[in-house]
């Protein structure tokens, strides 16, 4: 019941929101010039379509996501049980740093990631790792803590070594923390998306940003700001529904009551879901790839698209 209510408040509170922004423009609270109602801005985010290529810049912006997700999981899950499940003593004498590193504004260390890499895919790529990166090993870190010591010593006595040990028990145990690493990874790398592609990008939504604010363009920075947030909230969305589908069994505690019940909602996800997501997953990954060598390549040459540098309203 409690998350019902807080689902409707927040929501009755956006749509609140968007009501008024629509209301500024139709009234002229505010100067359009500066702050373009909210049908304005979807009428530009529409033409956008064909002036500006937008799909391309969709599909570059959540490949980087993606690729930075992908590589986050990779550094950050290994690494979480080393420190957790074979060197638990001298994680200790490095959290702090660890803890440091996590919260370094990521806008201060871009300029190094430029120097170290070149303005190219790499250091917007090795950025976004860094910002996904500190949630998905924290959370890992304690998921894999939290694992119950019985389960790991069951599997030892069965002479299990520590890959088995780590895929078949450790691993599954961990994979509710894991989720929730990932949703705050995938949040953070929305936040630092934009000026990762500001900088000697030649595609992405953050790319249009950059380029309409130097040309003047009001409302196709809105609509490019307006999409990395739908983008943002459709990912994390859809990283909920497959927590609760692949997660349907655990407990959660509502927070007012204070009682432990299971998640609201939550049923088990088909295997049909599952493949489908997969799917979407690896498709959108591998346009994003061609689409960033396109605009690496081929869109430097200004003959090929002419019109994908001139804009005109």
């Amino acid at each position: 019941m409690w998350l019902a209510k807080t689902i409707f408040v927040k929501y009755s509170v956006l749509v609140f929101l968007l009501l008024l922004w629509e209301l500024s423009g139709v009234f002229n609270w505010v100067d359009q010039a500066f702050f373009p109602s909210l049908s304005t801005t979807v009428e530009t985010i529409v033409s956008m379509w064909s002036k500006v290529h937008l799909f391309m810049h969709l599909m570059v912006s959540l490949c980087r996501v993606l690729v930075s997700l992908i590589i986050s999981l990779i550094l950050a899950i290994p690494f979480a049980f080393l420190f957790a499940r074979v060197l638990p003593t001298f994680f200790s004498r490095i959290e702090a740093l660890l803890r440091v590193f996590s919260i370094i504004n990521p806008y201060c260390l871009f300029p190094l990631f430029v120097v170290f890499f070149g303005s190219g895919e790499i250091a917007k790529i090795s950025v976004l790792t860094w910002v996904s990166m500190w949630p998905i090993f924290f959370s890992t870190l304690a998921g894999i803590k939290n694992v119950d010591p019985l389960l790991v010593k069951t599997a030892k006595s069965m002479d299990a070594g520590p890959i088995t040990i780590f895929f078949k028990v450790v691993l599954p145990g961990a994979l509710p923390s894991i989720f929730n690493g990932i949703r705050i990874g995938v949040e953070m790398s929305f936040f630092i998306l934009i000026a990762a592609e500001m900088t000697g990008a030649t595609a992405g939504l953050g790319w249009i940003v950059h380029s309409a604010s130097a040309l003047n363009q009001v409302t196709m920075v809105y609509g490019a700001g307006l999409l990395i947030v739908v983008l943002g909230v459709f990912l994390n969305r859809s990283l909920n529904f497959l927590r609760s589908g692949l997660f349907f069994w655990k407990e959660e505690r509502d927070p007012i009551a204070g009682i432990t019940g299971p998640l609201v909602g939550a049923k088990r996800i088909s295997n049909t879901t599952l493949a489908i997501m997969a799917a979407v997953f690896v498709a959108v990954l591998s346009i994003g790839l061609y689409e960033i060598y396109r605009a690496e390549v081929m869109l430097n040459d200004p003959t090929v698209i002419p019109e994908y540098r001139v804009w005109t309203e």
